[in-house]
């Protein structure tokens, strides 16, 4: 669930300037995504068994656990950030089982290609095309094209809204830890065909004092379903399962 480092506009401190409470701030997200996304790879459409899974943009790895869950799939981790993959080790190491299973992986997809195994059983990419440049993406879709074995599957989540358009002040949800509690919000500029986003992260004790309160600024670029749909297709996807009330969308090879 994050961008490739050094993606353009992307600053190096926007995940550095959370890294050590992102667990927290992660869990309203993993409470919602993670059923959703084991009911797409877990379903009808279920990722091939025993073929390995790729979770690219891991951060913190707090998805693994649940596509851990589906089966006996070796798991791999893609995270550019070195302090995501702090927690991501983190996650992998103090989940019984999983370091057994769960391959992490430095770098960007271009990076990771040569150590990932040849044929892919499903591919999971939650919140993070939106940060790469135009060639990366076009190599995502041309990896995925070439790696997926048939009845594999793309898990793909995008991030609203799916135009320029103004976002005003909005809250991404709360989770508590011990007598703390952790909250998300966010407001974005529309940049051309980009948004410029300010993210906020403020803990609170729980009769609502303020402790701390951080931000940063990235920008993402729009991508709508249409455009997804039209990349899976000329990469030889055809459309699966959606949630669309999450931006959730699956693709397969067939």
């Amino acid at each position: 669930m994050s961008p490739s480092e050094g993606a353009p506009g992307l600053p190096r401190d926007l995940y550095t300037s959370n890294a050590d409470i992102y667990a927290a701030l992660a869990l309203p997200y993993v409470e919602t995504m993670g059923p959703a996304l084991a009911e797409i790879l877990g379903g009808e459409d279920r990722a091939p068994a025993g073929m390995p899974i790729l979770d690219l943009g891991s951060g913190t790895g707090a998805l693994l656990p649940r596509l851990a869950a589906l089966g006996s799939h070796p798991l791999y981790a893609v995270e550019p950030h070195p302090a995501m993959r702090a927690g991501l080790m983190a996650t992998v190491c103090a989940t019984p089982g999983l370091a057994a299973r769960a391959t992490i992986l430095p770098g960007t997809l271009d990076d990771a290609a040569p150590l990932l195994p040849p044929r892919l059983g499903a591919i999971v990419a939650l919140n993070m095309l939106g940060h790469l440049d135009e060639a990366a993406y076009e190599r995502f879709w041309a990896f995925a094209g070439e790696r997926l074995v048939p009845g594999g599957v793309v898990v793909i989540a995008l991030q609203g809204p799916l135009g320029p358009a103004a976002v005003p002040w909005t809250d991404f949800g709360e989770s508590a830890v011990g007598g703390l509690r952790y909250s998300t919000a966010g407001t974005a500029e529309p940049d051309g065909e980009s948004m410029r986003w300010t993210m906020r992260w403020t803990v609170r004790t729980a009769s609502g004092d303020v402790v701390e309160e951080r931000t940063a600024s990235t920008a993402w670029t729009i991508i709508t379903p249409e455009r997804l749909r039209d990349s899976a297709t000329r990469a030889g996807l055809e459309p699966g399962p959606d949630r669309d009330d999450l931006l959730l969308f699956s693709f397969t090879r067939p």
